[in-house]
């Protein structure tokens, strides 16, 4: 099996050593020369941290087509901002039965990919998924190292359509076996990790990360007072949930699963994370924290709200503010749910949820009429 990773950044190279440190043949791929220029001189990736030594790469290349020749399952490890371009750009030279893992999709990321695919390929039999959160928390250090932090203990994955998660996971569980798939590709791909962390913290930081000032982005640019703010897109969040169906996104949870904390706030969780502790926050105010985090994740949460009649207002709030220090309408250009294309699907979610519900409280009246029943009877004859 022949693995490409897309994206030289601190995830793909964590990916690319990872697999490397596997056995398996692999290919890198970066669209700039400077992030793989020392790569390819030194034919590998330097890693440090939970994965340590030098880890040769079978190809290094800005050629997408060489990247790809051969390949079986691309993992797609660049910011979700990216992922529109890189469907075009790799459709032309996908080959039946070809995998492709967006790490992570952030929300509706699957989706969108397809959409693209189709367009400038019909309908190729290829299978694309996404992870909820990256598998590594890593740097990027000089040259061509990595500092692999942490390899998380457990990462939801799931296709789109979610009915090709087994037949996925068979093929990469050996290698990966931290992906856990689950059933539903709603459940992965609105419990956006980021979405939720990273534009508001930076939100509340703005000034100090615009003046360059240099402090802990999660250590020091979270308070309880923030965390309020944390806690009320996550009651948001899972107003939505409620809706579709969906388990309650509860933070504090996910990050004992991933990380092993125990915790009982959302203040409590981050302040323990422990690979959280050292990451400094960016030195610049427009980073992908707010370029990838609100257009695909908090901007399609929104819509979906609309959409399903459930207000968002501190989401939107956090969004308008966002869009004004970015200079960016992320609103106009983000993942909505009419580009997407998906209100049907949505609908249809709706309607059987409608269903299980009716199921549900038909099956709770007709135990409460035996109970009922039974209690006339008892009296009846005692």
């Amino acid at each position: 099996m022949r693995f490409c990773v897309i994206g030289a950044g601190s995830g793909g190279r964590a990916f690319a050593a990872y697999i490397a440190s596997k056995g398996y043949s692999i290919s890198l791929y970066n669209r700039s020369f400077t992030r793989i220029s020392d790569i390819i001189k030194k034919g590998g990736i330097e890693a440090s941290g939970e994965l340590t030594g030098f880890l040769p790469l079978d190809c290094i290349t800005q050629d997408i087509e060489l990247a790809l020749k051969d390949s079986n399952v691309i993992m797609v490890v660049t910011p979700a901002s990216a992922h529109k371009h890189i469907a075009k750009m790799i459709a032309p030279y996908l080959t039946e039965g070809h995998i492709i893992i967006l790490n992570p999709g952030r929300t509706f990321g699957s989706i969108e990919f397809i959409k693209i695919i189709e367009k400038y390929r019909g309908n190729i039999p290829i299978f694309v998924g996404e992870t909820q959160t990256l598998l590594f928390t890593s740097r990027q250090l000089s040259e061509n190292k990595v500092n692999i932090i942490k390899i998380k203990d457990s990462v939801g994955f799931s296709c789109f359509p979610d009915k090709y998660n087994d037949l996925v996971y068979e093929i990469i569980k050996d290698i990966f076996p931290q992906l856990e798939p689950i059933d539903d590709y709603f459940e992965i791909t609105l419990n956006n990790i980021g979405m939720l962390l990273h534009p508001t913290i930076s939100l509340f930081n703005a000034g100090l990360m615009d003046f360059g000032k240099k402090f802990k982005f999660y250590k020091e640019g979270t308070t309880p007072r923030v965390c309020l703010v944390l806690e009320m897109i996550e009651m948001e969040l899972n107003e939505i949930f409620e809706k579709l169906g969906l388990k309650q996104l509860k933070y504090h949870k996910w990050a004992e699963k991933s990380y092993g904390v125990k915790a009982e706030t959302i203040y409590e969780a981050i302040q323990k994370v422990e690979p959280y502790q050292n990451i400094n926050a960016p030195t610049q105010l427009i980073t992908r924290y707010f370029t990838e985090d609100v257009p695909t994740g908090l901007v399609p949460i929104s819509s979906l709200g609309k959409f399903l009649g459930v207000p968002t207002p501190t989401i939107d709030s956090v969004i308008h503010l966002a869009s004004i220090l970015c200079g960016i309408d992320f609103m106009k250009e983000g993942r909505i749910i009419e580009k997407l294309q998906i209100q049907n699907l949505l609908k249809e979610r709706l309607y059987v949820e409608d269903i299980a519900i009716g199921t549900l409280f038909l099956e709770q009246k007709d135990e409460s009429s035996k109970k009922l029943k039974e209690y006339n009877n008892f009296f009846q004859y005692n």
